[in-house]
């Protein structure tokens, strides 16, 4: 096979636990917006004294030393600087926040992730710390979350997570007595950004809680964002002149290749010849749930390694204990979509294996960069063929829903009752059958008529969706569409560089490093397929050279 070239108060009971963001005009008339709660308390309550952070780095993390970044980082949070923190995947980033947690014993530090594996991971690996900690989520019980939300308004927890839906909740929010959140740190920041790779709208509400929250510091960590996307997370973040850590995103131990393959056959034995067989695991990124499935059956059957798949068509328990199992080391490959791998902690992946093409750059740098966690070599290969482009690009296509798809949304949407203070609410799966829109198209085309001012969001009441509606604003799907244009065509230009990635002749590392504007120019051995290319044929043609 050809191998080519590669991209250029107190809790107020469950049922107030889902109320909107109303709450914020209230909390703001009564003066909170004024405060600024985070850091530096000023009293000698904690240090940027670089003696005294190592040794709490020592005595609470049990770590020997900072990694690059780290200290700067957590030294400008502590002097109530609002930073914005960029440093590849799998370097610390929730050190910086969670070191400030240990610190500090009157506040609480506010963690903002999109997701709940991650949040349950590092809730337990700080409880063995001795930290305490406390994550408020959807698969929790009602009696769970009184009772976390109790500690909360306590001051029980040092940290406390919580997904960005939480921040519309007036109970979460009004449970955290005045000053009592020092530090708001918004994990995978990105995710508030358009022009970012996976751009969540639940985001956008976070700058309305922590005005509600007395604007405490913010910490914004992400390891993939360009510097476009940089600007526009602090701008979003309402917080444009905020400090920036950036660390660079050279990860030197890691290895980049691209195999280019013919047809599925070529696929296939590249795979098979890419994993790991002796120690080590694999995961290997696919686009869809069936080629999940399948390809997973296929590498059992064939090479009998331990392979299970992973994807977001499995149920919560099922996914947790796939997980799980590959952090143990009892899932040798695991064949997965990207629903996995945000936040997952585990040191010996050797290889990365992209059987399709990601449709973004930053998706692709920051699956690719869950191999080699603990510093040794690690593989990141990606099988490309031209044709499958047309996955991403259907992915493009269908992203959202049509004007007429948005006609039928807006008329479902006005259609349902209204309660007190004009709230809504309707049941999600009832929604999407009067649409005619399916789980994704709906959520992408709420977002829209929400950022057009046709209804506000509120959060959920079980299966139901809780919003209101403002039926005398204008409604122009025309306009609304062409905005969803613009977007797929900059989702195409990103697809573009990534296939730019694929198919160069020049050096992978630097073209990664281009794109995200890392001026790093050190020379790294092996560094790519190109570059060992490069240095056989120069080997090959000297002695031809000097005999001459």
């Amino acid at each position: 096979m050809a191998h080519g070239p590669g991209l250029s108060g107190s809790a107020r009971g469950c049922a107030a636990l889902q109320e909107g963001p109303h709450w914020v005009a209230s909390l703001l008339r009564r003066g909170v917006r004024h405060r600024n709660h985070g850091y530096p308390l000023g009293r000698g309550t904690v240090t940027t004294s670089p003696d005294i952070l190592t040794q709490t780095l020592r005595e609470r993390f049990h770590l020997g030393r900072f990694r690059r970044g780290q200290l700067e980082a957590v030294q400008r949070v502590l002097d109530g600087q609002h930073t914005l923190l960029v440093m590849p995947t799998g370097s610390g980033k929730s050190l910086c926040y969670q070191l400030p947690a240990a610190l500090d014993r009157t506040g609480t530090v506010l963690v903002v992730s999109p997701l709940i594996a991650l949040m349950q991971d590092q809730v337990r690996a700080l409880e063995r710390l001795g930290i305490a900690a406390a994550a408020l989520h959807s698969l929790q019980g009602r009696e769970e979350q009184e009772r976390i939300l109790s500690g909360v308004a306590e001051g029980a927890y040092r940290l406390v997570y919580v997904a960005p839906e939480r921040l519309r909740s007036a109970a979460f929010v009004e449970a955290l007595p005045a000053g009592r959140v020092r530090l708001l740190a918004v994990d995978e920041a990105h995710c508030i950004s358009q022009w970012g790779h996976d751009f969540r709208p639940s985001y956008l509400e976070i700058h309305k809680a922590w005005e509600a929250l007395g604007r405490p510091t913010i910490l914004a960590t992400t390891a993939t964002a360009t510097p476009l996307v940089q600007e526009d997370i602090l701008r979003q973040l309402h917080v444009p002149d905020a400090a920036r850590v950036v660390t660079g995103f050279n990860r030197p131990n890691l290895f980049f290749e691209v195999a280019h393959a013919a047809d599925e056959e070529a696929k296939v034995d590249c795979l098979l010849g890419a994993l790991p067989r002796e120690g080590g695991t694999a995961i290997v990124y696919v686009g869809t749930k069936r080629a999940a499935e399948e390809l997973a059956d296929l590498i059992g059957e064939v090479t009998g390694l331990a392979t299970a798949y992973y994807h977001g068509g499995l149920e919560p328990e099922e996914r947790r204990r796939v997980q799980a199992r590959f952090v143990q080391n009892r899932v040798q490959v695991l064949v997965a979509t990207n629903a996995f791998g945000m936040g997952v902690d585990k040191a010996n992946v050797r290889a990365v294996i992209h059987w399709d093409i990601p449709g973004t750059p930053e998706a692709y740098y920051q699956e690719a960069g869950r191999a080699g966690r603990d510093g040794r070599p690690a593989r990141c290969l990606l099988i490309y063929s031209p044709a499958d482009r047309a996955l991403q690009e259907w992915f493009i296509a269908n992203d959202a829903p049509d004007a007429q798809g948005l006609c039928r949304l807006r008329e479902a949407l006005a259609a349902s009752q209204k309660g007190e203070g004009g709230r809504r609410a309707v049941d999600e799966m009832a929604l999407r059958r009067r649409s005619s829109l399916n789980e994704v198209k709906l959520r992408v085309g709420i977002s829209l008529l929400q950022r057009a001012g046709i209804m506000e969001d509120q959060g959920r009441d079980g299966g139901n969706l809780l919003f209101t509606v403002d039926e005398a604003a204008p409604f122009d799907p025309q306009a609304i569409m062409a905005e969803v244009e613009r977007f797929r065509a900059h989702k195409r230009a990103l697809l573009d560089e990534l296939v730019r990635y694929a198919e160069t002749g020049e050096c992978r590392r630097r073209a990664i490093l281009q794109y995200f504007g890392d001026p790093d120019t050190t020379v790294v051995e092996p560094c790519c397929d190109n570059c060992e290319a490069a240095r056989r044929w120069g080997r090959a043609e000297q002695p031809s050279q000097e005999s001459a």
